[in-house]
């Protein structure tokens, strides 16, 4: 039963119950801060609907409860460890208001509620209110952001493909001796003994010397088909581990016209041949599985085996001491979203712009690597209001002092065709229509008087059209748009417009090395979203905690 956290502040807390001299230290300490100016943001009434409204026990206040989340993950702590700050850490119970009394919490109350987080979607919900609370805060400019992704690894082995396919057999004979003991007996003994021991423990037959693996392989995708045959029909296809034993079978094989006979060396001689061989290594796609336990997870040539997370948060940069000073400069991650590792950052863009724009956080200059800075997704950002500040494919462009021809690229067009165009002599446009099928382009039409005594007309591609009465050009906005980023990066002005976007780096260190974000303890896409979600947010709050603390001496509360 939902029950909301009593306002009232209690006489035995802890500020009370220690000497004065320790309890000045504790109030100028980051649980100070934490009390005042982060639990507030936590809107218990946000979380209303995880609960029942008039039945069962009354719940753990909500406050609490994601209080010691956000501690957890601001000390990069296990739930075991986190728990035991609770109990026996003073500026725990300060940080929270609570009494050593209430100082307790049991890890299933943690687990449970993580469980309700996952089926609502409410760590996103969580990340975006609080964070917006902590913007409105400290007041922190978010006309400008920079965008990068990072690669990050759940908890799972990373398995060789003989390990795959040896892990991804292992899982549905376990189940079924589990579930459907009857279907279990039905596996040939030497099929099963392959994987398993007696006592279901599994075998070391995946790890085979080099010179046996492909060998071994060849027999684990028999097997693999073998099983899938067996099962087929049955109460097994019920099971998830048949559902990805399917799909293996379907990424990593193919079924050929004749049956594939084992050698007199290969382990399942005398089984008899089945009609599949394997796919070379390079004609597996990316996306495929990579390990039974975490089936959402896929395969980044250059990075490995997990998920990409894209990470946006503000660029301010103080102009000298006093400023620094400004709260309005503490840089925060205003998104953080969960991709495929095997998906381009290219396809991440205008998603990241979009969700930012939903919550009023669109910034006017977005700066992000070449990736994310292609034609389409540089177009698409200038109509929605922002200006992607991002190198450019292909060689580096000449810039000629004296153009010997004006090109279309020398138009200046909005994308969003709003304001009228403006030639490269300073006139105006006289209208501008989009192409009819064809993307992109658009119609300028300018005033024959202007052209006709304009000093370029010779070396401009306008041409007289009688139908309009003006001079029309045809220009290509996003060729446009390229061309103009990449005679910036020619001239050098794009350089130092550019440098803040290294800074990024440093936040991806910081959540990875001090958060835990680089090896996560839970596996499974949605799993991995609400982490990423809760430690992008406690990276905010211990941002906010510190630019709030009181200078003289105040600890961090994150250490290491």
């Amino acid at each position: 039963m939902y029950r909301k956290r009593h306002p009232q502040a209690n006489l035995f807390k802890t500020s009370n119950l220690v000497p004065p001299a320790k309890a000045k230290r504790l109030q100028a300490s980051w649980a100070e801060v934490f009390r005042r100016r982060a639990l507030p943001l936590i809107d218990e009434d946000a979380f209303a609907s995880l609960y029942c409204a008039d039945q069962g026990r009354p719940n753990r206040p909500v406050q609490i409860v994601v209080g010691v989340l956000l501690l957890k993950e601001m000390h990069g702590l296990t739930d075991a460890a986190a728990l035991e700050h609770l109990e026996y850490d003073l500026q725990w119970h300060h940080a929270l208001e609570l009494t050593p009394e209430e100082a307790h919490l049991a890890q299933k109350t943690l687990h449970n509620f993580r469980a309700r987080l996952l089926a609502h979607d409410r760590g996103r919900q969580a990340f975006v209110a609080i964070t917006d609370g902590i913007q409105q805060t400290l007041g922190t400019k978010v006309s400008r952001q920079r965008l990068d992704s990072t690669h990050v690894l759940s908890n799972m082995a990373v398995l060789t493909r003989l390990g795959l396919f040896c892990e991804t057999i292992r899982h549905p004979l376990k189940s079924l001796a589990s579930k459907h003991p009857r279907l279990s007996k039905r596996v040939p003994a030497r099929l099963r003994r392959r994987y398993l021991k007696e006592d279901g423990e599994a075998t070391a037959w995946q790890d085979a010397p080099s010179s046996a693996g492909p060998r071994r392989l060849s027999v684990a995708a028999r097997d693999l088909y073998r099983l899938h045959q067996q099962l087929a029909g049955t109460a097994a296809e019920a099971l998830e581990s048949y559902a990805l034993l399917q799909r293996l079978l379907a990424e990593q094989c193919e079924v050929t016209p004749e049956p594939q006979r084992p050698s007199e060396e290969e382990d399942d001689d005398g089984e008899g041949g089945v009609p599949v061989s394997l796919k070379a290594a390079e004609d597996v796609g990316s996306d495929s599985l990579q390990s039974p336990y975490d089936a959402e997870a896929t395969y980044n040539a250059r990075k490995g085996k997990g998920y990409a997370v894209q990470i946006a948060e503000t660029c301010v940069e103080a102009p000298d001491e006093t400023a620094a000073e400004d709260l309005s400069t503490v840089n925060l991650i205003t998104h953080v979203e969960v991709t495929d590792a095997c998906a381009s950052d290219e396809h991440a863009t205008m998603p990241v712009l979009e969700a930012l724009a939903e919550r009023g956080q669109r910034p006017d200059e977005l700066v992000a690597d070449t990736a994310y800075g292609s034609g389409d997704n540089a177009l698409a950002a200038e109509r929605l209001g922002t200006e992607l500040v991002s190198p450019v494919k292909g060689p580096p462009v000449e810039v000629e002092e004296e153009p010997e021809t004006v090109t279309r690229a020398d138009f200046q067009v909005q994308a969003d065709l709003e304001d009228p165009a403006i030639c490269p002599a300073g006139h105006l446009a006289r209208e501008q229509t989009p192409c009819e099928g064809r993307p992109h382009h658009a119609t300028l039409t300018f005033e024959p008087e202007s052209c006709e005594s304009c000093d370029l007309l010779s070396l401009c591609p306008v041409k007289r059209n009688d139908e309009t009465d003006g001079y029309v050009v045809t220009v290509d906005l996003k060729a446009i748009n390229l061309a103009r980023r990449r005679r910036a990066q020619a001239r050098g002005a794009f350089r130092e417009r550019y440098r803040i976007r290294a800074g990024i780096e440093a936040t991806v260190s910081e959540l990875k090395r001090k958060h835990g974000m680089g090896a996560l303890r839970v596996r499974g896409r949605w799993r991995v979203e609400l982490a990423v979600y809760l430690k992008a947010l406690a990276c905010n709050v211990k941002r906010m905690v510190r630019a709030l603390a009181p200078a003289a001496g105040a600890p961090s509360p994150a250490k290491g």
